[in-house]
């Protein structure tokens, strides 16, 4: 009888240490999982946090891309423009070169006589 009680006895503190490291594991697994859970939840606000900020900034460069676009587009027809002024300066010049050459030559002749005529040679 005094063997089986000790086997009894031990039996059963085997068996209740088990079932205590089988609830130890339990709880530790409980804990792992909550702490990870609350990671996992903090990870999730961040991660809606930076697509918030990914779309903010995909507004933002459509935004640049557009305002880009235009200032392209004022440029060509800045440079359009200016290319038609420069054409028509250079008509401009072409005339007045055709117009202004004799009146300017006969201008320069009568000087160059007047000065001639005014310095008399000594002699």
């Amino acid at each position: 009888m005094e063997l089986q009680a000790v086997n009894t006895n031990g039996t059963t503190n085997g068996r209740r240490d088990r079932v205590e490291a089988g609830l130890m594991a339990v709880v530790e697994a409980e804990e792992e999982r909550d702490a990870c859970q609350q990671a996992f939840d903090k990870l999730k606000v961040e991660h809606r946090g930076l697509n918030a900020e990914h779309d903010a900034l995909r507004l933002a460069h459509a935004r640049l891309q557009t305002e880009v676009e235009q200032y392209r587009h004022d440029r060509d027809q800045a440079v359009e423009k200016r290319a038609r002024a420069d054409a028509l300066i250079d008509a401009l010049a072409v005339l007045l070169e055709k117009h202004r050459v004799p009146s300017l030559q006969s201008e320069l002749d009568a000087a160059m006589a007047q000065a001639t005529t005014s310095v008399a040679p000594s002699g």
